[in-house]
């Protein structure tokens, strides 16, 4: 599994960032979300079955399709931090356990 290079959370509000790639690269996003069946399922703009307003997790991706960042929203939702964790881990992305003790031990290094 591929290791984050970054993890922060803002103290403001709770948004967690867990960074895979250098942020310069980014070329677009996807929408991440839990379906009714458990699965965890991404989507793009151009996918006329989702609301584009209820962002909680999002994907940015690189211009190779690789993932830059997995943004959370709001670590402090109970349902978004699996749905990110499940999004990762099946794309083979290494996710921490606690966000909050990853971005500490990554804010002293």
């Amino acid at each position: 599994m591929k290791q984050p290079i970054r993890i922060t959370i803002d103290p403001m509000c709770a948004l967690g960032f867990m960074e895979s790639l250098e942020e310069s690269e980014t070329d677009g996003y996807l929408d991440v979300v839990r379906e009714a069946n458990g699965r965890v399922r991404e989507y793009g703009r151009d996918d006329g079955d989702f609301d584009h307003q209820a962002r909680s997790v999002m994907v940015w991706l690189n211009k190779d399709d690789e993932v830059v960042t997995i943004e959370i929203i709001s670590i402090d939702e109970p349902e978004l931090v699996p749905v990110a964790r499940d999004y990762a881990r099946n794309n083979d992305l290494e996710f921490p356990d606690d966000l909050r003790a990853a971005a500490a031990r990554n804010s002293a290094a």
